[in-house]
């Protein structure tokens, strides 16, 4: 259908935009695992996405599983993984290749292009009526509004660059082991003392993300 092959020309060129932002990226993929389909890829990601997928690790992989942005190594290349959208075959990843270790710029890009690509992706699948439900896309724009909400707070609380406060969730999302989308909930909750769905109170994070989310709350107000 016409929206759909509209959406992926879209998707393309988001991607193709995001690889021109960051020196040294060798490759740009979006991928849906643990279904093992491969959406969009450019430069190394046409390999190196369909061999993660394949072999069952790597950022790709764990990026899926744990519904957390990971940075790591796969074949010799530094790679940035973030999980944007979920459906019924799971995240719909987008792996990022460098040649370097991801630098706080090179997340930064990714940070400002990922929601685009997310909800992007998001729109092509549920045009096509495969993937997606109207309930999962409004689950997805949820997830990300909590994790938007959660930058505003940390922004406000340490005066710091939005892409400064994304990037201190990530790295305690990773530390924790804990979902990004979990973090950015339990302080939005932490802080404001409810969450709302749209249409009514929203289903409490667990409480490892909690305790967490007090842990950092705590750490920024000290």
């Amino acid at each position: 259908m016409d929206q759909v092959k509209f959406g992926g020309e879209l998707l393309s060129r988001l991607l193709e935009h995001l690889c021109s932002q960051i020196d040294g990226c060798e490759g740009v993929g979006l991928s849906v695992w643990p279904e093992g389909t491969s959406l969009r890829a450019f430069g190394v990601a046409a390999d190196l996405d369909t061999e993660q997928m394949s072999s069952g690790s790597g950022p790709l992989v764990e990026a899926s599983r744990d519904e957390r942005q990971v940075s790591g190594k796969f074949a010799g290349t530094d790679v940035v993984a973030v999980p944007g959208s979920w459906g019924d075959g799971g995240p719909i990843v987008l792996t990022v290749y460098l040649s370097h270790e991801p630098r706080a710029e090179d997340l930064k890009a990714i940070e400002e292009v990922e929601p685009l690509v997310a909800t992007a992706a998001a729109v092509v699948e549920f045009c096509a009526g495969e993937v997606l439900r109207a309930d999962q896309m409004v689950r997805m724009v949820q997830h990300r509004r909590y994790i938007e909400q959660a930058k505003g707070l940390v922004v406000g609380a340490r005066s710091c660059e939005p892409g400064e406060a994304f990037e201190l969730l990530v790295r305690t999302s990773q530390h924790a082991n804990v979902k990004l989308r979990d973090v950015a909930a339990a302080l939005v909750l932490t802080v404001g003392g409810t969450l709302e769905d749209g249409a009514g109170e929203a289903a409490a994070p667990p409480s490892a993300a909690q305790e967490v989310a007090r842990r950092l709350w705590d750490a920024l107000r000290s």
